[in-house]
């Protein structure tokens, strides 16, 4: 498929153009039966030949791979859950998540589909930023955690050209990132891109990030409107990544926030943002995916059910961490 606006040529399920940002025409909705094994038509596995095609309709049904569907469930109150969706041929985006002492990290990538291999991109950000974050002593880390983070997806983005399996192109591997560090009763978030970190308690939801992108930072600074912007082919495209086509050492915002708790710490791609975006609506998806008794690993995935049941459009990863309040010491007389 050719973007229409700016002639770029793109997977034929995207709905957005990553290099310009421009709306698409949406694919039809796929058929549930695709999510088990069958075909979008609506044709049961039981339907599908030895060489995956469908018997009813003639199409080619897509084999599942390893990354179409990984949960993470590191605890209880800590997980995270990432998808295919059902209009991408493959998984793009990546987590993880860790805890070591007294620090908890998370880290969500967002592989830049219009480059090469971007699932091997936000891969190795991903990875690399994690194990930075997570082998930081925990004095360093609590001395100066914004400078713990900056150099985690510094290192992050050094491990995708260290791994990169090929040289320079003009469309190198390329992804977003955001990463929280959780120390005690304070994260520390880092991004670059439109991938978000979200804190959701009892009073809704308060987006932690601002998009790097051009609606946020060329519109604004040229006086358009939201409306005008949003209106723009270039609304959706992105202004900072991890790749090699990206100018000079990595350049994440960085900011902290308390977690007072009872809470949930929420780190996502647009995958599900995009069905939530505004404050209200996340704060109620969010609510309806964390019932009473629930696991973190069950309200990420709850998460996911639902960017899938608004059509699944992009791939989709939450990660979740549950925070919940300390109880008083005891006094004794």
């Amino acid at each position: 498929m050719q973007c229409p606006a700016c002639t770029a040529e793109l997977p034929e399920d995207d709905v957005f153009c990553e290099d310009c940002g421009a709306r698409l025409s949406a694919p039809p909705p796929a058929h549930p039966a695709a999510a088990a094994g069958g075909c979008a038509c609506g044709a049961p596995a039981g339907e599908v030949d030895e060489d995956n095609f469908c018997l009813r309709c003639g199409r080619r049904v897509r084999v599942p791979l390893e990354w179409d569907h990984v949960e993470q469930p590191f605890s209880p109150d800590f997980a995270a859950v990432t998808d295919r969706g059902f209009r991408h041929d493959r998984n793009e985006d990546r987590c993880a998540i860790a805890h070591s002492g007294d620090i908890f990290a998370m880290v969500v990538c967002d592989g830049v589909s219009s480059s090469h291999l971007s699932e091997f991109a936000s891969s190795a950000v991903a990875q690399g930023t994690l194990e930075a974050l997570i082998h930081t002593p925990t004095p360093e880390a609590a001395a100066d955690p914004e400078a713990a983070m900056r150099s985690a997806i510094v290192a992050g983005a050094a491990a995708l050209v260290s791994q990169s399996p090929h040289g320079p192109d003009d469309n190198p591997p390329s992804t977003t990132v955001v990463a929280a560090l959780v120390i005690g009763a304070e994260a520390i978030i880092g991004w670059m891109g439109d991938s978000r970190a979200y804190w959701i308690d009892a009073s809704g939801a308060k987006p932690l990030t601002r998009d790097h992108s051009w609606m946020n930072d060329v519109a604004a600074a040229a006086g358009l409107t939201p409306e005008q912007a949003a209106g723009s082919p270039n609304a959706h495209a992105i202004t900072r990544w991890i790749g090699a086509d990206s100018t000079g050492v990595p350049d994440p915002t960085i900011v902290r926030h308390p977690l007072a708790g009872p809470g949930i710490l929420l780190l996502c791609t647009d995958g599900l943002w995009n069905y939530a975006e505004t404050n209200d609506v996340m704060t109620k998806v969010v609510h309806d995916a964390s019932s009473a008794g629930q696991t973190a690993v069950e309200i990420a995935r709850n998460l996911v059910q639902f960017a899938n049941d608004q059509g699944g459009t992009d791939n989709i990863t939450a990660a979740v961490l549950r925070v919940e309040p300390t109880p008083p010491a005891a006094k004794i007389d």
